[in-house]
């Protein structure tokens, strides 16, 4: 965690004297941007921030055999973030936010909610005891078919086949001709990301059949313990909804909506939020796109999530907005490699960092 100081002026004197790395310009902009002293400087518009996390897992991380890339912090970088985020914002839930529109307030001007998408076990046993520590609320969308289930989601299970395979090299007949490497950790890489855009580009069916494919493609085992213990339970659910955390809808099997077809849609949203609501006793009110940018969700799931009866939807568009579309609410993306002065300055100016 770094370290406070308590003489912000010494401290930004000590910033501009510093010598300047090699750095891009965003994170040299964060260097500034990000500093303490500056929080009172935050941008004056009041504008609703939505954080975005998957997963907090501890390093090392060099025998991680899953997707990577949904790696959000380390217990410690998170535990840095939450303070800051406590110091200078107003954390709130979705059940807030509606209460305010109950009573005909405008929403809090330094309003911030905490979400994480899927459901990972590290929800619970890292980031949680940090919450709740310092008495944050957090929202956690769930895939439901996954809580207390021992199988992978389907972007690990992409990367799992990848990983741990032996073979030098692989034909993937539906990712092109040419066989991909799969010498180095960057060329499995690689191959996983071709995996992983392919799987989102072609309907439900077709991407459940070429993971089903995969392992066998690549000669490795995938059995059932590979995902014990990933996924969080139903107990663990609802001891953390008597501790104050709100949970949402993520879908039951995790598709991209705008890939099924109406009778599914109908079964991942309104299905997903009666399960929540009879395991926990809490009111669903809000509901995350899977991969939900602008291309992968369309009228159709939008309408089908407002049908379902949530009153909130939240995308994965990067940025913040004054006065969001309650149904594609942006998030400001939270990654593994995000420094505390970018994730500051993000925050506090996203007007000016996220252009």
């Amino acid at each position: 965690m770094t370290p406070r100081s308590h003489d912000g002026g010494s401290e930004a004197l000590r910033f501009f004297l510093m010598p300047v790395p090699p750095l891009s310009k965003r994170e040299r902009a964060s260097r500034l941007l990000g500093q303490p002293v500056l929080a009172p400087l935050r941008g004056r518009r009041a504008a609703l921030r939505i954080l975005a996390y998957h997963r907090i897992v501890a390093p090392p991380w060099d025998d991680f055999r899953f997707d990577e890339q949904i790696i959000s912090a380390t217990p410690e970088a998170f535990e840095a973030q939450m303070r800051f985020v406590a110091k200078n914002f107003e954390v709130v839930g979705f059940a807030d936010l509606e209460k305010c529109e109950i009573e005909g307030k405008p929403w809090p001007s330094r309003a911030l909610i905490v979400t994480f998408d899927d459901g990972y076990r590290d929800n619970y046993t890292l980031a949680w005891p940090i919450l709740r520590e310092l008495k944050l609320p957090a929202t956690i969308f769930l895939t439901t078919g996954h809580i207390g289930a021992q199988k992978l989601f389907w972007w690990d299970a992409i990367a799992f086949a990848f990983n741990t395979s032996d073979l030098p090299s692989v034909e993937v007949p539906e990712l092109g001709q040419e066989p991909f490497p799969l010498a180095t950790p960057a060329q499995k890489r690689a191959a996983i990301d071709a995996a992983l855009s392919y799987s989102k580009s072609v309907s439900d069916a077709q991407r459940r059949d070429f993971v089903a494919r995969l392992p066998a493609l690549l000669e490795v085992n995938l059995d059932e313990n590979v995902a014990r213990g990933m996924h969080i339970n139903w107990d663990e659910v609802r001891e953390m909804a008597r501790g104050g955390v709100e949970f949402g809808g993520h879908t039951v099997t995790h598709p991209i909506l705008s890939r099924v077809d109406a009778e599914q849609l109908e079964f991942e949203t309104a299905h997903c939020k009666a399960e929540i609501e009879r395991e926990t006793g809490q009111n669903v009110l809000a509901f995350a796109y899977p991969a939900g940018t602008r291309q992968r969700r369309d009228p159709a799931a939008r309408a089908g999530v407002e049908a379902s009866g949530y009153r909130f939807a939240v995308a994965y568009d990067q940025g913040v907005e004054q006065h969001p579309d309650r149904f594609a609410m942006p998030r400001l993306h939270v990654d593994r490699d995000q420094s505390l002065s970018l994730f500051r300055a993000n925050l506090l100016f996203p007007g000016l960092m996220l252009r």
